[in-house]
C-alpha cells in the first residue's frame, strides 16, 4: 500500500511514519512538507492508496487541497489528520471527499483502529466529535440504531469500539465487566450480521448511527 503523508512538521511524520508500520500490510510512505510538494508527488504515484492530509498546511486552504487531491486520486483513501475537534470542520471535509478525521492528540491503537476501518470501506469520525454535532428534530442516531435491535447499552458499547477501544477498556469506562462486554458485542455482530468489530463500526457508519 502506497501511502503519502503531507504535514509541515517533519517530526509528526516520522512518528507518523512508525505508527502505519503498524498496519497489517506492507506500507510504502512517501513524505510531503507543502502541498505543492505534495503536488509533484501524487503526479510520479498516480497508484497511491491512501493520502494522510494535515489541516494546517501553510500557503494554503485545507478544503482546496482536499478537493484537489480527491479529483487527482478519485480512488484514494483520504485521511485528514488534525488538532482542530470542530465539528463542523469535520462535517466539511466529510462533504468534500475525506472518509475519516483523526486528532492529531490520538494514541497510536487509535490511529492504526480508524486507518484500518477506512481501508475495509469505513468511514471514521471519534465519538468526542460526534458528540459536538448539532441537535435537530431529524432522528438521532441512537433512535435509528435501536430500531435496528440493538438496546441503548449496545449502543453504548458500539460508541466505544468505534474509538478502537478493548473490551477491558470498554468495561471501565461504562462501568461493565468485561464478560457483559463481549456479550454486548456479540449481539451487536449479530443484530448488524457482520464477522467482526471493524465491520460493526463500518456498518455503522455507513448508516449514519455514529
Amino acid at each position: 500500500m502506497k501511502i503519502l503523508l503531507i504535514d509541515d512538521h517533519a517530526l509528526f511524520r516520522d512518528g507518523l511514519s512508525l505508527v502505519l508500520d503498524g498496519l497489517d500490510t506492507a506500507i510504502e510512505t512517501f513524505e510531503a512538507g507543502s502541498y505543492e510538494a505534495a503536488e509533484v508527488i501524487m503526479r510520479a504515484q498516480p497508484d497511491l492508496d491512501m493520502v494522510l492530509l494535515d489541516l494546517g498546511l501553510p500557503g494554503t486552504s485545507y478544503l482546496d487541497a482536499l478537493r484537489a487531491i480527491r479529483q487527482q486520486l478519485p480512488k484514494a483513501f483520504i485521511v485528514i489528520l488534525s488538532g482542530t475537534e470542530d465539528y463542523k470542520v469535520v462535517e466539511a471535509s466529510l462533504q468534500n471527499g475525506a472518509q475519516g478525521y483523526i486528532p492529531k492528540s490520538s494514541p497510536a491503537k487509535i490511529m492504526l483502529s480508524a486507518l484500518q476501518l477506512v481501508i475495509s470501506g469505513g468511514t471514521y469520525v471519534p465519538a468526542q466529535i460526534l458528540q459536538l454535532k448539532p441537535v435537530t428534530n431529524v432522528a438521532t442516531p441512537i433512535t435509528q440504531a435501536t430500531e435496528h435491535r440493538l438496546t441503548p447499552r449496545q449502543y453504548d458499547v458500539l460508541q466505544q469500539l468505534a474509538t478502537g477501544k478493548s473490551n477491558k477498556a470498554i468495561g471501565s469506562e461504562l462501568q461493565l465487566t468485561e464478560s457483559t462486554v463481549r456479550a454486548h458485542v456479540a449481539a451487536i455482530l449479530k443484530a448488524f450480521n457482520v464477522p467482526n468489530r471493524t465491520h460493526a463500526v463500518q456498518h455503522a457508519s455507513q448508516h449514519s448511527w455514529l
